[in-house]
């Protein structure tokens, strides 16, 4: 018996559009509202796409370390935090997967293994 399992790439669902723009707005909307944002974001959909979850709560988790970052180094790291939100708000716009360093495993953790598309 030939008996097939499938492949991870099987069980990967596309985000629906509007869980795009939710990401979208996620990763994009630090550039107006820094942490509130993506917070809003994720506290709305949270439970309701693991994707989206997985995505705000990225962004939420990123700009708290820039917050943190940019503290130290008086402002100067602002601009590269607000470079990699909109790197990753442009690669979800593609419909790409993007994770931010170290703020993706943590968020990976907390959503849940399953919160990866």
């Amino acid at each position: 018996m030939n008996t097939t399992w499938p492949t991870p790439s099987a069980l990967v669902t596309t985000p629906s559009s509007s869980d795009r723009f939710a990401a979208i707005v996620a990763h994009a909307g630090t550039w107006f509202g820094w942490f509130l944002v993506p917070l809003c974001v994720y506290l709305v959909k949270r439970g309701d796409s693991r994707w989206v979850e997985h995505q705000s709560l990225q962004a939420l988790l990123w700009s708290i370390f820039g917050t943190v970052v940019s503290a130290v180094t008086c402002g100067v790291a602002i601009p590269v935090f607000l470079a990699f939100h909109l790197y990753a708000a442009y690669r979800v716009y593609r419909g790409d997967e993007y994770e931010y360093p170290v703020a993706g495993d943590l968020a990976r953790r907390i959503v849940g293994e399953s919160g990866r598309c």
